[in-house]
């Protein structure tokens, strides 16, 4: 997914020859989150945190303009020095929204006044936008507007962060002045502006599902957080973030389909020094990086979240302001994967050295046309030549073979009484309690209790407890209770009582109970099903999904998006939702409820119609499709088949099967008129000549023949 606009290539040359010219010209005053170096001067900061996913018709809706908003809106206020009063948060807000808001950080940064208090303010939009303006829920809010709002804000600095389409205009409405650096002069008054744009004034601003954010917001975040301290004292300057988000924004864009993306700034302030953006110093809950580290890392949280990726060089201690809690980490290098798992407390942090990661298999791969990919000779490497030990039998894991033959490494076999720990495994792991295999599984674990894998699994595991795999797998998992695979796997989940996949799922989960991904590409068959996207079918009493590609079957259906939904109540944000009335040869007054997606709704009509003079109700329900004609989709053609229970058992059923014509006079209300085929079965003992007044047939002989006549139909939609 991606934001897009139109206009006129900037080159990649000109966006590397703007970040080289951010060094000489970001002007600010030196300050930390809270205290000024120069006596008795005090920052107060103000943040308005803007998200907003819809761009208005014709625009694809944004998947992560929220969780960006939220993450940045976090990061100010653990690091930035943003208190909780002086912060805005607007999520989905239109242009009146916006407006209302700018006005309420005029009115807090106008009451702060005070002497030796600088006062600052930070705009954060993600977003829809184009080469002329921001375009909040499809309303433009022009970037002169925007600057005219900005400009009525009586604070000493502005700082305008625009992650979306085409933001670059902004900073091109008046141009950059690009100026020399200051002298370095604590005593100076800062004054001016800072606007910093995703992307340039002709280029999309995209974001990724892997990452699960927008490229630039990911990496200025994980800037903010400390991977951009490039001076290494602790504190991260509005320079140092902005050339860390451009540089790691620009190399995994490149060949992305919307093209390489280049940040873009406007930095017009009077004064010296550098702008701090966050402060770690006075953070007690801190991840340090150790030198030995090297690679390509990856932070992850205990919800699987993608929190920081940075390219870590050897040699260079890192500390990342991180919230307290459990964390995995992955450290990429060529033809390497390595995984480790830390605490980061919130009394004295923790730190990540070489020595907690393990290896874990990564899969071989070649370039089309190209040769297989291999490791750069220069590269330093963390060693994963590991010794092999065939046979590893054990009572519990410090009661080992390998323990008592001074060591651990790769067991091809692996037996324990009570538990058995591997360091890898390739071949069969079967213990009475617990199996645990720190990287990679391939083969067979059995287990009384519980399988551990740190790393993927290749092959099964089984176990009456649960299984557990953190990197992924292909093949299967068979637990009598729960099922876990933080990561890409392909294969199967069966289960009694739960299945999760906290990543992509290409096959099938099963289970009596509850079956969790963020991503699959299969089947979902439980009880409760919960997903993220779905290519395939989500069949159970409950479905939660985002988007899906398939069949939601169930009693309850939720998604933002679906193909096919049935059930007795399918919910679908992107879908369908029309009331009509309409009236026809059986029913003189009828109501329905049509919901569903956009093309497959479900029909419900509550009727009334009159027999031995008196008012007779009747329910239908049926599911039916829905064809727009024409690009307007002003005309339609809905077909539809349902069954209707005249008066109970006791009158007989009435099945038909309809298609209606209708033309949109106005949004949200039409006219249609249309054919049906209808078939009667009465009951058997008592037949009903009076259910239509047009001419009908009978399928038999007797008073329950089925009968079955042509009608005709006329209604509108609201």
């Amino acid at each position: 997914m991606m934001r897009r606009t139109t206009g006129h290539g900037w080159g990649r040359v000109a966006g590397l020859v703007a970040a080289a010219w951010l060094g000489l010209c970001l002007l600010a005053p030196e300050a930390a989150a809270h205290q000024l170096e120069e006596p008795g001067a005090t920052l107060r900061r103000f943040a308005l945190v803007v998200g907003s996913s819809e761009g208005g018709p014709g625009r694809e809706r944004l998947r992560y303009a929220g969780s960006d908003a939220l993450a940045m809106s976090r990061v100010l206020e653990e690091l930035g020095g943003v208190a909780g009063a002086d912060r805005v948060l607007l999520l989905e807000a239109d242009h009146g929204a916006l407006l209302a808001a700018l006005q309420q950080m005029k009115t807090l940064v106008e009451a702060a006044e005070a002497p030796g208090v600088r006062r600052e303010l930070v705009l954060y939009y993600s977003g829809h936008s184009d080469g002329d303006g921001l375009l909040p829920r499809g309303e433009r809010f022009s970037y002169e507007d925007l600057r005219r709002a900005l400009g009525a804000v009586p604070a000493d600095v502005r700082i305008a962060i625009l992650d979306s389409c085409g933001s670059g205009a902004l900073t091109r409405y008046k141009g950059g002045v690009r100026r020399p650096a200051f002298l370095t002069d604590a005593s100076s008054q800062v004054r001016g502006h800072a606007y910093l744009a995703s992307s340039s004034a002709d280029e999309v601003a995209q974001e990724s599902d892997s990452i699960g954010a927008s490229f630039f917001t990911h990496f200025l975040v994980t800037g903010l957080r400390g991977a951009a301290d490039a001076s290494g004292d602790g504190r991260v300057t509005l320079h140092e973030a902005y050339q860390f988000a451009f540089h790691e924004t620009l190399a995994r864009t490149e060949r992305s389909q919307g093209g390489p993306q280049h940040a873009a700034y406007d930095i017009q302030l009077a004064g010296s020094g550098d702008l701090v953006m966050t402060d770690l110093r006075g953070s007690s809950v801190r991840l340090a990086v150790a030198e030995d580290v090297q690679g390509r890392l990856f932070v992850r949280d205990w919800g699987n979240q993608l929190v920081a990726e940075l390219q870590k060089p050897g040699g260079r201690r890192l500390a990342l302001g991180l919230a307290a809690g459990r964390y995995t980490f992955v450290l990429e290098r060529p033809t390497q994967r390595f995984e480790a798992e830390l605490t980061v407390t919130s009394k004295g942090g923790a730190e990540l050295r070489a020595e907690h990661f393990v290896p874990v298999t990564l899969t071989r791969t070649a370039a089309r046309g190209g040769e297989p990919v291999t490791a750069v000779a220069d590269a330093p490497m963390l060693a994963v030549d590991m010794p092999t030990v065939p046979l590893n039998l054990s009572l519990v894991p410090p009661l080992s073979s390998t323990a008592l033959w001074g060591g651990s490494g790769l067991n091809h076999v692996a037996l324990g009484a009570l538990a058995v720990r591997s360091l890898q495994l390739r071949g069969l792991g079967a213990a009475g309690g617990v199996g645990w295999v720190d990287g990679t599984m391939e083969g067979l674990q059995v287990s009384g209790i519980a399988n551990v894998a740190g790393g993927e699994v290749l092959g099964l595991q089984a176990a009456i407890g649960g299984n557990l795999a953190f990197a992924g797998g292909t093949g299967g998992q068979v637990s009598a209770v729960f099922n876990i695979a933080e990561g890409d796997y392909t294969g199967f989940q069966l289960s009694t009582t739960a299945n999760r996949s906290a990543a992509r799922l290409r096959g099938a989960q099963v289970a009596a109970g509850i079956n969790l991904t963020e991503r699959l590409a299969g089947a979902q068959v439980g009880l409760i099903n919960i997903s993220g996207d779905v290519s395939g079918a989500q069949v159970g009493l409950i479905n939660v999904a985002a988007n899906v590609r398939g069949v939601q079957l169930g009693l309850i259906n939720i998604s933002d998006d679906v193909s096919v939904p049935i059930g007795l109540l399918s919910i679908v944000r992107k879908g369908r939702l029309a009331f009509e009335a309409s009236s026809d040869d059986v029913l003189p007054l009828a109501v329905s409820l049509k919901y569903g997606s956009r093309t497959v709704y479900v029909l419900v009509t509550e009727g009334a119609r009159l027999k031995d003079r008196s008012v007779r109700t009747l329910t239908l329900m049926g599911l039916g499709v829905h064809f727009p004609l024409g690009a307007s989709e002003r005309y339609y053609l809905d077909v539809d088949v349902g069954t209707q229970f005249i008066g109970g058992d006791e009158d007989g059923s009435l099945s038909r099967l309809r298609a209606m014509v209708g033309w949109e006079l106005k949004r949200r209300f039409a006219l249609f008129a249309g054919v049906s085929l209808n078939v009667y079965e009465p009951s058997s003992e008592e037949e009903d000549p009076d259910v239509s007044l047009l001419p009908q047939w009978k399928l038999g002989r007797g008073p329950d023949a089925t009968r079955m006549w042509p009608g005709l139909l006329l209604g509108v939609r609201i």
